[in-house]
């Protein structure tokens, strides 16, 4: 199917659920993630992530360059301008930009992710290419569905942000940096820390979809941390999986 033929089409994409919080993430601050399949595709939503975080994390997942394309049509917000104004390593393109990726926790410490669209493209972009995601993006289509060299894709709805990817490996390396992100917050410490397992956040994300942490279920002893995390699709009942974090050995345990 050709780009036009998929633009006129009837077909259409729910957008996920927005999530409640905070945007701000801090010690105080409930954790709440979801993940879920849409077209064979994973959606992971995560509320709180602040912008430097979710860079950082797709940094991490994604190719070498970045495609990064406006939301709205305001000169002053387009990557391109952004470039233009801060001497960031990129090229304009269109209104949207190639960064490289490395360089994307420098590019939102200037550009507000809420502003932006994050892509991973396999292969060379042009214009026509810029263009064309722009569509879809403003008809809410879906990018995985309508290019298949889109690899993921980051954005920011609402007081959440989202991750749209091809391999539900994606979404759980997010979830694994979350949980430690949240340990080194609550422990009040920038140190370098493990991240937990992949398979341990698959196991927690596997129960409904759906996980809430709450620091009032979250307590330190001695020698760990003790994360409560409600897995149950009601996420206001109290917590039913434990999360131990050894401060000692810097090991991950669940219960």
């Amino acid at each position: 199917m050709s780009p036009a033929d998929f633009l006129n089409s009837s077909v259409s994409f729910s957008s996920p659920p927005r999530q409640q919080g905070s945007p701000l993430a801090g010690m105080l601050s409930a954790l709440a993630a979801s993940l879920k399949t849409t077209n064979d595709n994973v959606v992971f939503q995560l509320d709180p992530w602040d912008d430097l975080s979710a860079a950082r994390a797709w940094m991490n997942l994604a190719g070498p360059q970045t495609l990064v394309l406006p939301r709205s049509q305001s000169d002053q917000a387009s990557p391109a301008r952004i470039l233009a104004v801060t001497g960031l390593p990129g090229r304009a393109l269109a209104d949207g930009a190639i960064i490289p990726t490395r360089a994307m926790a420098d590019f939102v410490r200037v550009a507000d992710l809420k502003q932006v669209v994050l892509v991973d493209v396999s292969g060379p972009v042009d214009v026509s290419d810029v263009l064309f995601f722009r569509t879809v993006l403003q008809r809410h289509l879906g990018l995985l569905s309508a290019e298949p060299r889109v690899q993921r894709v980051l954005q920011q709805s609402g007081p959440s942000i989202i991750l749209e990817a091809r391999e539900r490996q994606d979404a759980l390396e997010c979830m694994s940096d979350a949980l430690m992100r949240y340990a080194q917050r609550y422990l009040g410490t920038n140190a370098e820390m493990s991240r937990p397992p992949a398979d341990m956040a698959d196991r927690l994300l596997s129960a409904s979809g759906q996980i809430r942490i709450r620091p009032m279920e979250t307590e330190r002893g001695m020698t760990h941390l003790d994360i409560g995390v409600q897995v149950e699709p009601d996420l206001q009942s109290p917590a039913g999986v434990a999360v131990l974090y050894d401060t000692i050995t810097g090991q991950w345990h669940d219960q």
